[in-house]
């Protein structure tokens, strides 16, 4: 089996791209996976680094840009299709796999113009134009939410979650670490969030409590201030400007305060982790803030607008949340949405399209 998973830019693409890589390769090791990304995204390191086949392309954005970015990003999108075109002729690939970010666009065109399956993964809850646009072609549209469904075609869109790491998954299955405490894991996606960033050190040193413990991924701009503020309030707290093993940090958690993306919904449902979100609040289409509502009603968040999420009102929720069995109950809220088997799914329904028996895979891994 011969696939090319199409995406990047942030991590909320990269990793469920992943996590379909790992299944297929886990099935059969004989099957070969070619990602193709641009140089100036995530993938570029996080790919290489784990020894995947990494070819890049020209693209970049194009709806909200202004005129001349717009016109720029058009040029791109095309140069984009006619190096997506010798890209796919060279590898031959059974399935061509989009999973969001501006070079599956230009990939997946290519794919469905030579007439090769093609399918994209939709993360969120509101899709953007270019999967809106492809849906109408692709043979099978992978959702993670049921609310998204809207915008395709109901007979080719099945509704699978959003893809979990496997190291992710393997935390899941094995016991919590025991600890002195409470420990709360804060992140806001790949680049950090200025608000968490600001907000939640000095709110933690309000709050006074020694029997809770912090691990904090700042990114790249915010390391010094945010760890000069919780050593100043006398916080026990590992700070990191990137969570390189997220599944050992989820292990300890027992909360998680981070941003509303498709991946983290993804993986503290699948992990059962109870969460105050803060919805990124320039999302296209306000897609950050309708994932978190779908939290929020499932009783697993509690969910504040990015302009409330101050020290003294987390401090308010945070002596509510820290207390009875608040935190268990969210916990089982968030289980109960989680969705841990997305990229076996995902993986079974591109053997159909290609016409391959999932026996095959099974007796080979037997």
């Amino acid at each position: 089996m011969r696939v090319i998973i199409a995406g990047g830019g942030t991590g909320g693409h990269i990793f469920p791209a992943i996590s379909i890589a790992e299944e297929i390769l886990w099935r059969n090791p004989g099957s070969c996976v070619l990602f193709i990304g641009t140089k100036e995204g995530l993938e570029k390191k996080t790919l290489t680094q784990k020894g995947y086949s990494l070819e890049y392309i020209s693209s970049r954005g194009i709806v909200g840009k202004g005129i001349i970015r717009g016109i720029k990003g058009i040029t791109s999108a095309f140069k984009g299709l006619f190096d997506s075109f010798d890209i796919i002729r060279k590898f031959g690939p059974d399935a061509v796999v989009g999973v969001g970010g501006y070079v599956s666009g230009p990939v997946v065109c290519a794919a469905l113009l030579l007439l090769i399956p093609t399918a994209i993964c939709e993360q969120n809850s509101i899709p953007g134009v270019t999967n809106r646009f492809l849906g109408r072609f692709v043979k099978r549209v992978f959702a993670s939410f049921e609310a998204s469904v809207r915008f395709f075609p109901r007979e080719r869109t099945m509704v699978v979650g959003n893809p979990i790491r496997t190291e992710i998954m393997r935390e899941s299955k094995s016991t919590r670490r025991e600890s002195d405490g409470i420990t709360v894991l804060v992140f806001g996606g790949s680049q950090g969030a200025r608000t968490l960033n600001i907000s939640v050190p000095k709110a933690f040193g309000i709050l006074g409590r020694h029997d809770i413990s912090i691990i904090h991924q700042t990114g790249e701009k915010d390391i010094d201030e945010v760890k000069k503020t919780y050593e100043w309030y006398g916080i026990r707290a590992a700070v990191f400007t990137f969570i390189e093993n997220m599944a050992d940090a989820y292990s300890q958690a027992d909360l998680v305060i981070g941003r509303a993306g498709a991946g983290t919904i993804a993986e503290i449902t699948a992990l059962g982790k109870p969460s105050i979100l803060v919805p990124y609040p320039f999302s296209a289409y306000g897609h950050q803030s309708e994932n978190a509502m779908i939290m929020k009603r499932a009783g697993a968040s509690l969910v504040l607008e990015d302009k409330d999420a101050t020290p003294a009102r987390l401090v308010e929720i945070l002596r509510d949340l820290l207390k009875d069995d608040i935190l268990g109950d969210m916990a089982k809220s968030a289980k109960s949405l989680g969705r841990p088997n997305a990229a076996k799914d995902i993986v079974d329904e591109l053997h159909k399209l290609i016409n391959i028996p999932n026996h095959k895979y099974q007796i080979a891994n037997s």
